[in-house]
């Protein structure tokens, strides 16, 4: 998902979404308004329009706001307005600056007005409260960290909330935030949200002496699923990818098995999280493709890499049946 706050005419917002179609990724354009300077007021209202022409594909759209006044003035703070503007476009609402008191209560009068739901993800999340998690958790609002974001940047604590989402039961997506500063790459999030999470678990349970229960330590499986799954969730795409579930449609990240960095293979997820990187995955979708059926309906659609993917789609599918 590409959070896009600087479209400062309509042209401009062509331009974005049709960099997006350009790629042949699947992609998720979300919209606001500048944060300062000036720019011909079309958002939110030419969203429906960039809708109508783009909409189609695997481009799909949603409406970006902020948690408060604070950084852009009221205008871009999420409230009824806006959750308003994107109902009647039948889109969700991304959320971002999500960190600290003043969010802490905007979620509190979000979820008394009805305006939190799954459809509605929470960016960042560094800060709040233990009675704004408990309202995150019980209108299934999502959360979508960015772990070198928030201690590079220093956004509130610093330190990504892992540990207070899933102590409300919310499992949380992980995003990047700023490309142009920092790593634009889920592997290292998973790693960097993977080491940060197990330091504050012992180290907890160091400071307490042995006196208090030791918090859990997340594993690699874990982060495996926020970078995926739950990271689709967060974009509204948890019904169209980021698992390979029949039915869906098979957006692939194929990883190459044959290098000595990735040994030993015995467990495929710490190799991925752990050993993996940019270099060795070759992204290879299936437009208009599930993940059912023969391997070679997901695994003949890239010349270049089917002659390696087809056993390896054969013997993946071979385990999973049995």
């Amino acid at each position: 998902m590409r959070f896009s706050h600087n479209s400062r005419s309509a042209a401009h917002s062509d331009a974005a979404v049709q960099a997006l179609v350009d790629t042949g990724i699947r992609g998720v354009h979300a919209a606001t308004a500048p944060h300062f300077g000036v720019w011909d007021r079309q958002w939110p209202a030419d969203l429906a329009r960039l809708c109508d022409r783009f909409g189609s594909g695997l481009i799909t759209f949603r409406l970006a706001a902020l948690a408060t006044d604070e950084i852009a003035g009221p205008g871009l703070a999420y409230g009824p307005e806006l959750a308003a503007a994107a109902r009647t476009l039948g889109i969700g609402v991304s959320v971002d600056a999500v960190f600290g008191a003043p969010s802490s209560r905007a979620v509190l009068d979000w979820g008394r007005a009805g305006l939190l739901d799954e459809q509605v993800p929470l960016i960042h999340a560094t800060g709040l409260g233990p009675d704004a998690w408990r309202a995150i958790a019980a209108t299934g609002a999502t959360v979508s960290l960015a772990p070198t974001s928030e201690p590079q940047i220093g956004l509130e604590s610093a330190v990504p909330a892992v540990g207070e989402a899933l102590a409300v039961g919310v499992r949380p997506g992980l995003s990047i935030d700023v490309e142009v500063a920092l790593a634009g790459d889920m592997f290292t999030q998973m790693r960097t949200l993977l080491a940060i999470q197990r330091m504050r678990a012992v180290n907890a349970a160091h400071a307490s002496g042995g006196t208090a229960p030791a918090p859990g330590r997340i594993g690699t499986a874990d982060v495996l699923d926020f970078a995926t799954l739950r990271g689709a969730r967060t974009c509204g795409l948890d019904g169209v990818t980021g698992s390979l579930t029949p039915g869906k449609q098979a957006d692939l990240l194929l990883l190459t098995a044959d290098e000595i960095k990735n040994l030993p293979l015995n467990d495929p997820v710490g190799a991925v999280v752990l050993g993996w990187n940019t270099r060795t995955s070759t992204p290879c979708s299936s437009p208009g493709g599930s993940a059912s059926g023969p391997a070679a309906s997901w695994t003949s659609t890239c010349p270049r890499c089917a002659p390696r993917r087809r056993p390896r789609a054969t013997r993946i599918l071979r385990a999973a049946t049995g």
